[in-house]
């Protein structure tokens, strides 16, 4: 879920968010972290999609690695290429050390469904997102919430929960994505880093492009995206 000017980037950004008197080490560990995003965005295709403000995603081709149907019918097969949603944490808004609020709430699920209506866009008019099918997003979801509620959750905007093939390389995954989060959330948004578990759960989130373009499109561009019925 990139920036040209990592370095520049992140130092202003840390730099406005907690003053001129930061820390030396928050801002070493700002720029570490921002440095070592950048280069793993890099090595997977990871890349911005517009240049709004308010989205909070980005988007990468990948390859499905199993086969899988989605609810509307949608086949993928493995090896088939997929759009893989990437969060934008810069443009996350940090909560204050009262903790995530009621307004904050709002704010992360307005973003969160401008970038979605942006993505639906996107798509709709690049030649080279024709061919896909499907976008995924992997999360890192508190252990608290249980399945129905990530079920429930997920399926109020669109997208289905997909449980990967259990092996011991997706374990690894899991473990190395709890130390991401825990390290991006340490320097994008500290207030909320004793808050959450460093173990975390993964869950992949699909949607498929013909859901997305019905959902989040424009009337002209969802009426285009449905298939044409045979009388």
């Amino acid at each position: 879920m990139t920036s040209d000017t990592v370095s520049s980037h992140h130092s202003a950004y840390g730099a406005g968010r907690r003053g001129a008197d930061a820390p030396r080490v928050d801002d070493f560990w700002l720029t570490l972290v921002g440095s070592v995003d950048a280069l793993l965005r890099s090595l997977n295709g990871i890349h911005e999609f517009t240049d709004d403000p308010e989205c909070v995603l980005r988007i990468a081709f990948t390859r499905a690695p199993s086969p899988l149907t989605l609810s509307d019918g949608t086949q993928i097969g493995a090896g088939e290429p997929v759009g893989a949603l990437h969060l934008w944490n810069e443009h996350l808004p940090p909560y204050s050390e009262r903790g995530p609020d009621l307004a904050w709430a709002c704010e992360i699920k307005r973003r969160v469904l401008h970038s979605i209506r942006l993505l639906a866009i996107h798509i709709e008019r690049e030649p080279g997102w024709q061919p896909v099918q499907a976008f995924c997003a992997a999360t890192m979801l508190s252990k608290r919430l249980g399945e129905m509620q990530i079920r429930r959750l997920a399926a109020r905007h669109g997208f289905e929960r997909i449980e990967p093939p259990p092996s011991l390389l997706a374990k690894l995954h899991t473990l190395g994505d709890c130390f991401n989060t825990w390290a991006l959330t340490r320097a994008f948004n500290p207030a909320a880093l004793s808050r959450q578990p460093f173990l975390r759960g993964r869950c992949e989130l699909w949607i498929s492009r013909s859901v997305l373009l019905d959902r989040y499109g424009t009337p002209e561009k969802s009426a285009k995206a449905q298939p044409e019925r045979i009388a």
